[in-house]
Protein backbone atom coordinates (compact mmCIF):
# COMPACT_ATOMS: atom_id res chain seq x y z
CA UNK A 1 0.00 0.00 0.00
CA UNK A 2 1.40 3.57 -0.72
CA UNK A 3 1.52 5.75 1.79
CA UNK A 4 -0.81 9.23 1.50
CA UNK A 5 2.53 11.41 2.23
CA UNK A 6 6.56 10.35 2.82
CA UNK A 7 8.20 12.72 4.70
CA UNK A 8 12.36 11.38 4.50
CA UNK A 9 14.57 11.46 7.37
CA UNK A 10 16.84 14.18 5.94
CA UNK A 11 13.99 16.38 4.14
CA UNK A 12 11.59 18.55 6.82
CA UNK A 13 8.56 18.61 3.09
CA UNK A 14 6.02 16.34 2.80
CA UNK A 15 5.98 14.23 -0.44
CA UNK A 16 2.99 12.93 -2.02
CA UNK A 17 2.95 9.63 -3.86
CA UNK A 18 2.11 11.71 -7.13
CA UNK A 19 5.36 13.84 -6.76
CA UNK A 20 7.12 11.09 -5.76
CA UNK A 21 6.30 9.57 -9.36
CA UNK A 22 6.70 12.39 -11.13
CA UNK A 23 10.04 13.13 -9.90
CA UNK A 24 11.31 9.59 -10.80
CA UNK A 25 9.56 10.14 -14.51
CA UNK A 26 10.92 13.35 -15.02
CA UNK A 27 14.58 13.00 -16.97
CA UNK A 28 12.50 10.09 -19.04
CA UNK A 29 10.10 12.51 -19.54
CA UNK A 30 12.32 15.26 -20.98
CA UNK A 31 14.16 12.87 -23.19
CA UNK A 32 10.88 11.23 -24.87
CA UNK A 33 10.21 15.23 -25.32
CA UNK A 34 13.25 16.80 -27.08
CA UNK A 35 15.65 13.54 -28.38
CA UNK A 36 15.00 11.98 -31.52
CA UNK A 37 13.23 13.56 -34.94
CA UNK A 38 10.29 15.45 -34.86
CA UNK A 39 8.46 13.33 -36.42
CA UNK A 40 8.92 10.84 -34.21
CA UNK A 41 5.85 9.43 -32.53
CA UNK A 42 5.77 9.21 -28.71
CA UNK A 43 6.13 5.08 -27.19
CA UNK A 44 3.37 3.91 -24.93
CA UNK A 45 5.96 3.86 -22.23
CA UNK A 46 7.12 7.68 -23.11
CA UNK A 47 3.38 8.83 -23.06
CA UNK A 48 3.13 7.02 -19.91
CA UNK A 49 6.31 8.97 -18.46
CA UNK A 50 4.91 12.37 -19.64
CA UNK A 51 1.54 11.95 -18.20
CA UNK A 52 3.31 11.00 -14.59
CA UNK A 53 6.17 13.84 -14.96
CA UNK A 54 3.44 16.15 -15.57
CA UNK A 55 1.24 15.59 -12.53
CA UNK A 56 3.32 18.01 -10.32
CA UNK A 57 3.92 21.50 -10.93
CA UNK A 58 7.54 21.44 -9.97
CA UNK A 59 8.16 18.56 -12.45
CA UNK A 60 6.48 20.77 -15.24
CA UNK A 61 8.65 24.23 -14.07
CA UNK A 62 11.46 21.88 -15.08
CA UNK A 63 10.10 20.05 -18.39
CA UNK A 64 9.90 23.76 -19.22
CA UNK A 65 12.84 25.03 -18.19
CA UNK A 66 14.55 21.89 -20.25
CA UNK A 67 11.88 22.44 -23.13
CA UNK A 68 13.08 26.17 -23.43
CA UNK A 69 16.59 26.23 -22.75
CA UNK A 70 18.20 23.60 -25.45
CA UNK A 71 21.70 24.78 -24.30
CA UNK A 72 21.20 23.92 -20.94
CA UNK A 73 22.12 20.36 -18.71
CA UNK A 74 20.99 16.75 -21.35
CA UNK A 75 17.45 15.41 -20.10
CA UNK A 76 19.38 12.85 -18.02
CA UNK A 77 20.44 15.60 -15.23
CA UNK A 78 16.99 17.50 -15.05
CA UNK A 79 15.95 17.84 -11.76
CA UNK A 80 12.53 19.36 -10.58
CA UNK A 81 11.92 23.06 -9.10
CA UNK A 82 11.86 23.87 -5.56
CA UNK A 83 9.36 26.67 -5.26
CA UNK A 84 11.06 27.64 -2.12
CA UNK A 85 14.28 27.78 -2.93
CA UNK A 86 14.88 27.32 -6.57
CA UNK A 87 13.39 30.42 -8.86
CA UNK A 88 10.85 30.18 -11.57
CA UNK A 89 11.74 29.22 -14.87
CA UNK A 90 12.21 33.02 -16.61
CA UNK A 91 10.58 31.53 -19.96
CA UNK A 92 7.21 30.57 -18.34
CA UNK A 93 6.23 34.09 -18.60
CA UNK A 94 8.69 34.74 -21.88
CA UNK A 95 11.35 36.03 -20.38
CA UNK A 96 15.28 35.53 -20.90
CA UNK A 97 16.59 34.12 -24.58
CA UNK A 98 14.50 32.90 -26.78
CA UNK A 99 14.00 29.18 -27.18
CA UNK A 100 14.39 27.13 -30.44
CA UNK A 101 11.24 26.85 -32.11
CA UNK A 102 12.11 23.15 -33.33
CA UNK A 103 12.33 22.25 -29.94
CA UNK A 104 9.93 24.02 -28.79
CA UNK A 105 7.33 22.57 -31.16
CA UNK A 106 8.60 19.15 -31.36
CA UNK A 107 8.07 18.71 -27.17
CA UNK A 108 4.49 20.68 -27.80
CA UNK A 109 3.45 18.26 -30.42
CA UNK A 110 4.37 14.97 -28.17
CA UNK A 111 3.25 16.87 -25.14
CA UNK A 112 -0.29 16.82 -27.15
CA UNK A 113 0.03 13.31 -28.26
CA UNK A 114 0.68 11.84 -24.70
CA UNK A 115 -2.54 13.42 -23.82
CA UNK A 116 -4.18 11.82 -26.58
CA UNK A 117 -3.11 8.62 -25.61
CA UNK A 118 -4.79 9.48 -22.32
CA UNK A 119 -8.06 10.21 -23.93
CA UNK A 120 -8.29 7.29 -25.82
CA UNK A 121 -7.88 4.68 -23.21
CA UNK A 122 -9.40 3.86 -20.02
CA UNK A 123 -8.74 6.91 -17.12
CA UNK A 124 -7.03 5.07 -14.46
CA UNK A 125 -7.04 6.64 -11.22
CA UNK A 126 -5.32 10.05 -11.01
CA UNK A 127 -4.31 10.26 -14.83
CA UNK A 128 -6.42 13.09 -15.34
CA UNK A 129 -3.96 15.65 -13.71
CA UNK A 130 -1.18 14.45 -15.46
CA UNK A 131 -3.23 14.55 -18.69
CA UNK A 132 -4.39 18.42 -17.98
CA UNK A 133 -0.68 19.33 -17.22
CA UNK A 134 0.77 17.42 -20.24
CA UNK A 135 -1.73 19.51 -22.04
CA UNK A 136 -0.67 22.73 -19.70
CA UNK A 137 2.87 22.22 -20.99
CA UNK A 138 1.81 22.01 -24.59
CA UNK A 139 -0.04 25.31 -24.61
CA UNK A 140 3.06 26.95 -23.30
CA UNK A 141 5.08 25.71 -25.91
CA UNK A 142 2.22 27.10 -28.73
CA UNK A 143 2.27 30.60 -26.80
CA UNK A 144 5.97 30.37 -26.59
CA UNK A 145 5.99 29.97 -30.66
CA UNK A 146 3.29 33.04 -31.12
CA UNK A 147 0.67 30.50 -31.77
CA UNK A 148 -2.45 32.07 -29.38
CA UNK A 149 -5.37 30.50 -31.04
CA UNK A 150 -3.19 26.64 -30.52
CA UNK A 151 -2.48 27.73 -27.37
CA UNK A 152 -5.43 29.07 -26.21
CA UNK A 153 -7.53 25.39 -27.60
CA UNK A 154 -5.09 23.64 -25.71
CA UNK A 155 -5.35 25.50 -22.50
CA UNK A 156 -9.56 25.13 -22.76
CA UNK A 157 -9.41 20.86 -23.28
CA UNK A 158 -6.38 20.84 -20.42
CA UNK A 159 -8.75 22.77 -17.87
CA UNK A 160 -11.55 20.88 -19.23
CA UNK A 161 -9.19 17.70 -18.02
CA UNK A 162 -9.00 19.51 -15.09
CA UNK A 163 -10.13 22.85 -14.37
CA UNK A 164 -7.82 23.81 -11.60
CA UNK A 165 -4.45 23.18 -13.44
CA UNK A 166 -2.70 26.60 -12.90
CA UNK A 167 -0.14 26.31 -15.57
CA UNK A 168 -3.32 25.86 -18.39
CA UNK A 169 -4.70 28.93 -16.67
CA UNK A 170 -2.04 31.35 -16.69
CA UNK A 171 -1.70 30.38 -20.32
CA UNK A 172 -5.40 31.19 -20.73
CA UNK A 173 -4.62 34.25 -19.47
CA UNK A 174 -1.71 35.16 -21.30
CA UNK A 175 -3.48 34.68 -24.37
CA UNK A 176 -6.79 36.50 -22.96
CA UNK A 177 -4.60 39.72 -22.34
CA UNK A 178 -2.20 39.77 -25.26
CA UNK A 179 0.89 39.00 -23.59
CA UNK A 180 3.84 38.26 -26.04
CA UNK A 181 7.19 36.23 -24.74
CA UNK A 182 9.88 39.32 -24.70
CA UNK A 183 11.97 37.25 -27.45
CA UNK A 184 9.42 38.07 -29.90
CA UNK A 185 8.79 41.51 -28.92
CA UNK A 186 12.65 42.14 -29.82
Amino acid sequence: MIPTTTRSEHDRTIRYPREIAAAVTLRAACAALTCGPAGRPLTPAESVAVLTTSTALATRFAVLEHVADASGPDARSVVPVDAFTDRLPPALIGAGPAPDPDRVRTAGDRLTASWQFWRAGSDPEGCARGAAGALGLAAWCAWALGSDARAQTRAVYALETAADDPMASLVARLVRTRTRPAWERL
